[in-house]
């Protein structure tokens, strides 16, 4: 009767242990047992997911097509009224904008994953409060992209389609780096990118079309500038001359097109109107901090040095 009893203690010690060996800290420092994963954010918050998520909503276009890219389409139940890519997003139930989508909308869908960003602190706290896991990613640059790509990946189980992903862009990058290695800096293509003409505003320093122009092996004249789109002088901009002129295309405004960029008073002096260099470029693609911002990077590494990738 004793030993039995012992070897019931005994039984009981082990598998305390052994589920206490499984158990993840949570940010409170207690213990949470059984979590399909864990993943600290790029606001540092440490999001405890219970199981598979199976219903996903996103609350940013960027999000969005991560989440595509990475296999995860047919799990997203919620999207916002920007999200237009890819196509089968258009399908998605809507939940509003991207600065103010519906809270009550979203807790409508029943999601056991959101994918908020970092102006959505109002929806991510009562989210929370209800329960539902949000991960809240903010990348602002091409490095970042890629941690938003492995927290989504882990919290989702889409680890390996997510290291796919970044693998393929990387190499892209890589191939790019690659063939304008050789071009002095001091003789790297002078870009002005033009988000708004009234008022006259750029990409600065700490915008995502700044390092998409620098990846590409341009430079950026407004580069100086600490602001993400800041707006900027035209007599500045002319005298900083720049080779290249490039725009949204995808703005819709007509103060977008190239014969009305052409045709203002002065600009005839600077360098890319005089060589017709007005070219534009998808807003969406390098705007956005996702799995097409490489196809931005690449179309404006051919813009600038076309006889680098004539040969592929």
């Amino acid at each position: 009767m004793r030993r039995t009893f012992k070897l019931c203690l005994m039984l009981l010690a082990v598998l305390i242990f052994a589920s206490g060996c499984g158990a993840v800290k949570g940010s409170n420092g207690e213990s949470n047992r059984n979590y399909y994963a864990v993943v600290v954010d790029h606001m540092g918050r440490e999001v405890s997911i219970e199981s598979e998520p199976k219903r996903i909503v996103s609350l940013a276009p960027s999000n969005t097509e991560t989440a595509f890219a990475l296999g995860l389409g047919s799990r997203i139940v919620g999207v916002t009224d920007y999200c237009n890519y890819p196509e089968e997003a258009l399908k998605i139930d809507k939940v509003g904008g991207f600065s103010n989508p519906n809270t009550e909308a979203v807790i409508a869908l029943t999601p056991d994953l959101v994918l908020a960003g970092n102006m959505h602190d109002e929806q991510v706290k009562k989210l929370e409060e209800m329960g539902v896991p949000v991960l809240v990613l903010n990348p602002e640059s091409m490095e970042e992209t890629f941690e938003a790509m492995i927290m989504i990946g882990k919290a989702t189980g889409n680890s390996k389609e997510a290291d796919a992903v970044i693998d393929d862009m990387k190499a892209r990058l890589k191939n790019i780096e690659s063939k304008i290695s050789s071009i002095p800096e001091e003789e790297r293509a002078r870009v002005y990118y033009e988000v708004s003409s009234d008022p006259l505003m750029s990409a600065g320093s700490a915008s995502l079309i700044n390092e998409a122009i620098t990846l590409a092996g341009g430079k950026n004249i407004f580069a100086d500038v600490d602001e993400r789109y800041p707006k900027v002088s035209e007599e500045v901009l002319i005298k900083r001359d720049p080779e290249f002129i490039l725009f949204p295309g995808s703005h819709g405004s007509s103060s977008f097109d190239p014969q009305e960029i052409a045709a203002r008073p002065l600009w005839n002096e600077i360098t890319a109107v005089k060589e017709n260099n007005l070219f534009d470029v998808s807003a969406d693609k390098i705007s956005r901090s996702g799995p097409r911002l490489i196809e931005a990077v690449e179309k404006l590494a051919k813009i600038f040095y076309p006889e680098l990738f004539e040969k592929g």
